[in-house]
């Protein structure tokens, strides 16, 4: 036997050239279909699911920067469909969908070049600016210690704060998902709760905030908040350093709650309920409202 391959006592080649079905095999083997070049969109849909599940190192750093970095992920998403005429699409406050990204990176830039991440790359589109500043802004913190997390630093809005770096991580993230909500609104798309951890993460942020953005002298009483359905809870604020008894007893619903603070709920229109004071209940109402990022 001097063939290494026999079929029904035939060498491989005579079996070819008797055997049309394998000799349309071979031909197909032999002029194979021209490379399909991959979907334009799936170099950005694989990075933006990687950023969703980049999970930073340290613990205590994954439950203020993982939530940023899901509304990073979710805030790319939305704006790699828009068109060319939704980047011009109006926006109040902030002129245009491009206008309002800008602002958006700058307000990440003051918190990257606190914690030393490189700027974003002049001259790239709005949508490559602000996702590299944020993806800097990210890893940087994220391969940080939790004790980066206690520095205090700036916080964006009208009212000039401070606060420490967990804080204003959470404000970032507050931010994102604002502005992809005024980006789904401008361009025609239904608006979009963030999940009950995230919720939960703003109305803690901004009720901390609450005591010092009443106006006038502060009152030695505490005020107890409910806010129910996603992501809510209850917390009791004391308005002064000697609060004494619980003066009023507010509640809305938490998400509206989110709205709200970030000044895209009229204080006036805003629906809760409240038992005691109900002068003290509307000046904590009107100082949430101004708890926002727009400046």
């Amino acid at each position: 036997m001097t063939d290494p391959y026999l079929v029904n006592g035939q060498s491989a080649g005579d079996h070819v050239a008797a055997c049309p079905e394998c000799r349309a095999a071979l031909a197909l083997l032999d002029r194979p279909e021209p490379a399909l070049a991959p979907p334009p969109a799936l170099r950005e849909t694989t990075l933006s699911g990687a950023r969703r599940r980049r999970a930073p190192a340290a613990p205590g750093v994954v439950t203020v920067a993982a939530p940023y970095a899901e509304q990073v992920a979710l805030m790319d998403d939305l704006l790699a469909g828009l068109r060319g005429e939704q980047w011009r699409a109006p926006v109040a406050r902030h002129g245009t969908v491009e206008g309002l990204l800008e602002h958006l990176t700058a307000n990440d830039a003051a918190i990257a070049r606190f914690v030393g991440a490189p700027a974003a790359p002049a001259g790239a589109s709005p949508h490559r600016r602000w996702r590299d500043q944020a993806g800097a802004l990210l890893e940087r913190v994220s391969a940080g210690s939790e004790v980066l997390l206690g520095v205090e630093v700036g916080l964006a809005g009208v009212r000039p704060a401070r606060g420490p770096l967990r804080q204003a991580l959470v404000q970032r993230m507050f931010e994102t998902w604002t502005h992809a909500d005024d980006i789904r609104a401008a361009t025609g798309r239904s608006r979009a709760a963030p999940r009950a951890v995230h919720v939960r993460q703003i109305a803690e942020f901004a009720l901390a905030l609450l005591p010092r953005a009443l106006r006038g002298p502060r009152r030695a009483v505490a005020a107890t908040v409910v806010l129910t359905g996603t992501g809510g809870g209850t917390w009791t604020i004391p308005l002064s350093r000697a609060s004494g008894h619980v003066a009023v007893l507010m509640s809305a619903e938490a998400v509206d709650f989110c709205r709200l603070v970030a000044g895209r709920w009229p204080p006036e229109a805003f629906p809760y309920a409240a038992e005691g004071e109900p002068g003290l209940a509307r000046d904590l109402v009107h100082a949430a409202a101004t708890l926002g990022c727009d400046r």
